[in-house]
């Protein structure tokens, strides 16, 4: 019973701790995803367009559906930053940048909500206009 316990104990602390990078490893891949997809979106329709390229990582699609559905991992549109830089350029490039999305820890010691890196895509524009 003793032998359980400690051996027990150690696996379960190792379980969550790999089920939490795992959340921590899709929450990233996923809204890196999301943040190519739109910059891609973005630069082949109309890169000046922001608000459509926002509503892309939030839904996916350019325009906010009507009916209230949620945003992507509870984003807001406030944690996405769309900028277009060296315009008329070999280097004009549409950048995209989320930053402040939260996820939860479960791990003992370390649990609580934190905020996760910038995720930051960038995308050139000369090749497409």
């Amino acid at each position: 019973m003793v032998e359980l316990s400690l051996v027990g104990l150690v696996f379960f602390v190792l379980l969550v701790g790999i089920m939490d990078l795992g959340q921590f490893l899709f929450i990233q891949q996923a809204l890196l995803d999301r943040a190519r997809y739109a910059a891609r979106w973005g630069s082949v329709t109309d890169p000046t367009n922001v608000t459509a390229i926002k509503n892309m990582v939030l839904y996916q699609k350019a325009a906010a559906p009507k009916n209230g559905t949620k945003p992507f991992f509870r984003l807001t549109a406030d944690m996405i930053t769309v900028s277009t830089a060296d315009s008329g350029t070999d280097k004009y490039r549409l950048a995209l940048q989320i930053s402040g999305y939260s996820y939860t820890v479960l791990s003992p010691y370390l649990a609580g909500s934190y905020t996760g890196v910038p995720i930051r895509v960038s995308v050139p524009l000369g090749l497409y206009h």
